[in-house]
């Protein structure tokens, strides 16, 4: 792949040119590593900063626009045009805290159409979109949650524990205590009916990321982590119970708090044998 600077010049040289967006197409596929495993996240992570700044152009906002919205039908899963949609959204999240009111709900938008997309890299991309607004300003992205909250889907709650576990956000304690808040609100939701389970694989990639992200705001605020994590040990939920369990096996939490994980455990023992 060619040096940064070079693909700098090229980002600014191609997108502000529309005869040149083929070019800037065709690279950006040769170096998506797809098909296969891995993405090329550091390529998508520097062409989403070249947008980081509050003068865009019509033409650069143009041809966001015009990548974002490349449906599964134009850029398939594993497909190297997927790359496109994929860098795409995760370039409107690092423009969002300059753009104006109106491209901000088309921002919006689009990220929320990404949390709910079929293909798995776009709802990755939505929660790294995320996380490039809370980075800019923690306000801006607890905005957007609070506002999509009540009556979110199951892709969407989990889109927002995705982006919020994500340590640069949790730096300040009434941050990390939100990100709790948040989370137990959902795992709350699991059984009390305010999401039908119309969608097994919905649901699954849900319980998919509570495994995980639940550990990183319990290692940021233990205190209140672990009473969380407690509370939810002592359910009848065989759900709950398996993110719990997923949780304390994460090393961020099993080998700094092992007293504390030890606590929890012996809570889910007695659970399990009642």
């Amino acid at each position: 792949m060619a040096g940064q600077k070079m693909m700098d010049m090229l980002f600014q040289q191609w997108v502000s040119d529309k005869e040149q967006w083929v070019q800037l197409r065709d690279l950006l596929m040769k170096e998506s590593n797809l098909p296969g495993p891995r993405v090329n996240l550091e390529l998508s992570g520097n062409f989403a900063k070249h947008f980081a700044h509050p003068k865009l152009t019509e033409t650069d906002w143009e041809f966001l626009n015009s990548w974002a919205n490349l449906t599964e039908a134009e850029a398939g899963v594993n497909d190297p045009r997927e790359f496109l949609p994929f860098c795409a959204v995760r370039a409107l999240g690092a423009y969002y805290s300059y753009a104006e009111e109106e491209q901000r709900i088309v921002i919006q938008s689009i990220i929320k159409t990404a949390m709910n997309d079929s293909r798995w890299r776009m709802r990755e991309a939505s929660a790294m979109a995320l996380q490039s607004i809370g980075e800019d300003g923690f306000s801006l992205v607890r905005q957007l949650i609070d506002m999509w909250e009540k009556g979110a889907n199951r892709l969407e709650q989990r889109a927002f524990v995705a982006a919020l576990a994500h340590p640069p956000l949790l730096k300040k304690k009434e941050n990390t205590l939100y990100c709790l808040q948040l989370a137990t609100r959902i795992m709350e939701s699991l059984g009390s009916g305010e999401v039908q389970y119309e969608d097994a694989e919905h649901f699954r990639v849900l319980s998919k990321g509570l495994e995980y992200s639940l550990s990183v705001f319990v290692a940021c605020e233990p205190e209140a982590g672990f009473a969380m994590l407690e509370k939810f040990a002592k359910s009848r939920d065989t759900r709950m119970i398996k993110i719990v369990k997923s949780n304390l096996g994460k090393s961020r939490l099993s080998k700094k708090y092992a007293l504390q994980v030890a606590e929890v455990l012996k809570s889910l023992t007695i659970q399990e044998r009642t």
